[in-house]
């Protein structure tokens, strides 16, 4: 019990390494954790901060009932550390994959099989960039079952741009599935394996952390999708709040991993890339087309992903993309992973949803190709 209390003081109110622990998974009885919620006492933390007395007062039992409740909660939150190998851990990705494939063959062998469960990947990128049909793309294969290469599984969708669209989803899925989503019932399981919740507001996300948990256990989620973590973060805070900003941003980030790591879920995030304009006069940005005419000897724009260090540091993987409408064409820049080395492929927008352009792998747009030096310093 002390174990967990001072774990939970060191970790500033989260009392394991994988998150603050809801009741149901304490092994309680029904009966005492709905008792225990009746008291508005909903988690280990929640519980831990308490003495046997308190639980006493509070619930109206009796010391030694009180003393039982604290150890099966603090069993549960102060576990011995647990040694394995590097072996186990690759056996255990076989027996049960969990990475999330993207629809580009050359990314996901690059990771080795998709997007990694129990990671955060970032993908970063100008407005118009095709961020949110990869998010999209994302959530389709997670909810296809296993012999399609999917995860069999849910999808929670946090949209705070409004950009998702059912529709859209139902097109890729069509287009890339033609012999399987024929009948309205495959494309309604398809539809309602998304969870799709809208966000106002960073704070609307922050409040909505500590339910996170059980959705995730109630609905079998097999991947969370943030689409756009920087357009909630830098709208609702003024620049005089950006240590607020990045304080609530921290809180997001951290509990984001942890649920990844606690449950070996994938989840992506969206965030926008950032430029600085050369101090030349003349130097204009194409934020959607991520290129640069700059007039007079103008200074190349340098560009980087929105948020600061704080969240970058929460990152496993970041994926920058930049797409030129008017060619049609873009390209897609691993920068950061600590499974694969860098890479760069040329990618198309098209009704299946965001393919590799395996015509142009050597040949980058003209207009995309002076931006693939700067796309690697995103991270």
């Amino acid at each position: 019990l002390a174990l967990a209390r001072a774990r939970a003081r060191a970790r500033g109110g989260m009392v394991s390494t994988s998150g603050d622990l809801s009741l149901r998974r304490c092994g309680l009885k029904d009966k005492t954790v709905f008792l225990l919620e009746s008291k508005k006492l909903r988690s280990s933390y929640d519980v831990l901060r308490l003495t046997a007395l308190d639980l006493v007062q509070q619930l109206d039992v009796s010391l030694g009932e009180a003393r039982e409740i604290l150890a099966a909660v603090s069993s549960r939150v102060a576990r011995r550390a647990e040694r394995t190998t590097a072996l186990h851990m690759k056996e255990a990705e076989i027996k049960d994959p969990r990475s999330v494939r993207t629809g580009l063959e050359t990314l996901d062998d690059a990771l080795k099989g998709g997007l990694r469960a129990g990671t955060v990947t970032e993908l970063v990128g100008p407005p118009g960039s095709c961020k949110s049909q990869m998010c999209l793309q994302v959530a389709l294969f997670a909810t296809l079952p296993r012999n399609l290469g999917g995860l069999d599984g849910k999808v929670l969708y946090f949209d705070a741009e409004n950009h998702f669209r059912a529709e859209r989803l139902v097109q890729m899925a069509q287009a890339r599935f033609p012999d399987r989503y024929l009948t309205v019932p495959l494309l309604h399981k398809l539809l309602g394996r998304v969870l799709v919740s809208q966000l106002s507001s960073l704070s609307h996300l922050e409040s909505l952390l500590p339910s996170l948990e059980k959705t995730i256990l109630e609905h079998d989620v097999r991947c969370i999708v943030v689409d756009n973590i920087a357009v909630l973060a830098r709208t609702e805070y003024a620049i005089d709040e950006t240590v607020r900003r990045q304080e609530v941003l921290g809180k997001v980030a951290s509990y984001l991993k942890r649920l990844a790591c606690a449950y070996r879920i994938p989840v992506v995030t969206v965030n926008q890339a950032t430029a600085t304009c050369g101090r030349e006069k003349g130097g204009v940005m194409d934020m959607g087309a991520m290129k640069v005419r700059a007039a007079g000897g103008a200074e190349e724009d340098s560009m980087g992903a929105a948020l600061g260090p704080k969240w970058a540091h929460y990152i496993n993987t970041r994926v920058s993309l930049a797409y030129d409408g008017s060619e049609g064409r873009g390209l897609l820049s691993l920068v950061k992973s600590p499974f694969a080395p860098e890479m760069a492929l040329s990618f198309s927008s098209a009704p299946a949803g965001v393919s590799e352009d395996v015509n142009a792998a050597e040949s980058v747009a003209p207009d995309l190709l002076p931006h693939l030096s700067a796309l690697q310093y995103l991270w």
